[in-house]
């Protein structure tokens, strides 16, 4: 399990440091091989070789007649790269990947469980910020009981994309 953030730096080389604590996570967990994309509010998602098989395998059971499927697999699959960290602990993030996020030369190295995601670090502020609000809300049905989970997560998260659904009672 991946958590927390870390503070690092772009170089001039578009390559950004891991810092050591998740180096030392990634070995011991023998995540070598990594696969960076773009993911959603302009971060890049970064997944190990496992995780990564999982998602792909997920994806391709959508048929390539379905319109929304093929346009997610195409920004999905189309920005992908494959990384490895070299033996001074930098990974180098693609160009085009840099350009999609943003990135300067503050990064966040963010740990959300599974993955990591790769922020501008001004972006991953702006983004707490306009969350902070929501944050009780979200957490709720995390923190509830077995019995009492909270039907919005069921569909996706409490902000699940449909801004008609109200206040989430059906």
């Amino acid at each position: 399990m991946y958590y927390g953030e870390a503070i690092t730096r772009l170089d001039d080389k578009g390559r950004i440091t891991v810092p050591r604590d998740i180096r030392e996570k990634m070995k011991a967990l023998r995540h070598k091989e990594w696969f960076l994309t773009r993911g959603f509010d302009g971060c890049i998602f970064m997944f190990e070789g496992r995780t990564w098989d999982k998602l792909r395998t997920q994806a391709s059971r959508y048929s390539t007649m379905n319109a929304k499927a093929m346009d997610f697999r195409r920004l999905l699959f189309g920005s992908l790269a494959d990384a490895e960290i070299d033996a001074q602990g930098r990974m180098a993030v693609p160009l085009h990947l840099r350009e999609y996020a943003n990135l300067t030369r503050d990064v966040v190295l963010l740990g959300v469980d599974d993955h990591l995601q790769i922020w501008d670090k001004e972006a991953w502020r702006a983004f707490q910020k306009t969350k902070e609000a929501e944050f009780k809300e979200m957490a709720a049905p995390f923190f509830a009981g077995d019995d009492d989970r909270g039907g919005d997560m069921e569909k996706g998260g409490p902000d699940n994309g449909d801004s008609t659904s109200g206040s989430g009672a059906d």
